[in-house]
């Protein structure tokens, strides 16, 4: 299988067989590890494949990178590599994706759990206890049938994700309304909210000290209490204590309405004067 992807103006031929892509360069192919490179013209990207060779997408390497990879999907999330969210930590820039992502019943259709905005908001807005997006519980979007179903990838509408980060969306709306509820001011209910990420970082309270970096999951934590700050409404009712029937003395109750209004801060990437105001981390 051939896959022609351009890269600076420049078409390169990837070849594809017996499970491992090589880069074809004037009638040859060149393995990501040959070591004896010559005068050859490489490109300056990392192509991302499926365990079986499969070309997925491909990201910019930094400066200070190797300049031509080919490594698995499964290789680059364990570098923690991410190509969504330019402030965080371990950001490439994403060159191309493979325009068969979207072609049902092609190789690289069935390396993603596919989605849309809409279908991951429709798991957002359901009202859950909080203790139900503990990790594996009904909550943990990423393991669930109608959400991640444990894939690695996620493509949505398009644009690849890692599912994990994705999972951090039902959390962060859930999270965000009870803060929002409670505190009536939204730059408050999203502080608590990403410090909450934080503190239950890999699923488990105070369990892991990842959550204290720059990484994208902390972002999308953002993302999504900014979008529910304009598709939730926050209502304010007096309520008659027991006994009264006309509460002078009555609490004033808050709820969180859904009113749809747009997905555009769910598919945004978090900008440095967002990030000014929101980040309750370290670097």
């Amino acid at each position: 299988m051939e896959t022609i992807i351009e890269i600076g103006g420049v078409p390169y031929t990837f070849v594809t067989e017996d499970g491992a892509t090589a880069l074809r360069l004037d009638d040859k192919t060149t393995a990501s590890n040959d070591t004896d490179l010559g005068t050859l013209n490489l490109p300056e990207v990392w192509l991302v494949t499926r365990s079986n060779g499969v070309p997925l997408f491909a990201v910019k390497p930094d400066i200070c990178d190797k300049p031509f990879r080919i490594l698995s999907a499964e290789k680059l999330y364990a570098e923690k590599i991410q190509w969504f969210e330019p402030l965080a930590g371990f950001y490439r820039e994403r060159l191309w994706v493979n325009p068969e992502s979207n072609v049902e019943g092609s190789e690289v259709y069935g390396a993603y759990r596919q989605h849309t905005w809409q279908s991951i908001i429709d798991f957002a807005i359901v009202d859950r206890p909080s203790l139900v997006y503990y990790r594996n519980l009904p909550g943990d979007w990423k393991k669930q049938p109608e959400g991640g179903a444990k894939y690695l990838l996620c493509l949505v509408e398009g644009d690849p994700y890692w599912t994990d980060g994705l999972g951090q969306i039902p959390f962060a709306v859930d999270t965000f309304r009870k803060y929002w509820e409670e505190t009536h001011e939204v730059d408050s209910a999203i502080r608590k909210t990403s410090q909450t990420g934080l503190d239950w970082a890999d699923g488990t309270l105070g369990g892991s000290d990842d959550g204290s970096k720059n990484v994208y999951d902390n972002f999308i934590i953002i993302r999504a209490c900014l979008w529910a700050s304009e598709n939730f409404e926050l209502v304010l009712e007096k309520r008659a204590m027991s006994g009264q029937r006309f509460g002078i003395g009555g609490a004033t109750v808050a709820s969180t309405v859904f009113k749809p209004a747009s997905n555009v801060r769910l598919k945004t990437s978090i900008d440095a004067g967002l990030l000014a105001k929101y980040k309750t981390w370290g670097a």
